[in-house]
């Protein structure tokens, strides 16, 4: 009656407890793996998408420039409208978040 014997007992169980620990650090490993491989994704897009609204905005402002007839009017225009562009989107963010707070604060009373 080895299933009765305390030691046995005893060993099946901490035999179980190490198995499910380590089944529980392959699952957050894979858990890690899948969040670096997305991670990673994200910035070769985030890289490819600069680069090409960078070439996209130096071609339309020359493009202005020879509409214009001038050397650097286009790239004046660009310049401000992706100022403005940046305006908004910081006021708008710091609105968001503000809200995001009050909304917090609620919970925390």
């Amino acid at each position: 009656m080895k299933i009765l014997n305390p030691n046995g007992l005893v060993d099946n169980l901490y035999k179980y407890v190490q198995t499910n620990i380590e089944i529980a650090k392959v699952e957050v490993q894979e858990k890690i793996e899948d969040t670096i491989k997305k991670l990673a994704l994200i910035a070769i897009l985030a890289v490819t998408c600069t680069i090409f609204l960078t070439f996209f905005l130096i071609t339309l402002g020359l493009f202005l420039n020879k509409i214009l007839a001038s050397k650097y009017l286009g790239f004046l225009i660009i310049t401000v409208l992706l100022g403005v562009i940046c305006g908004v989107t910081y006021f708008a963010i710091k609105s968001f978040l503000g809200q995001a707070k009050d909304v917090e604060n609620l919970h925390n009373s």
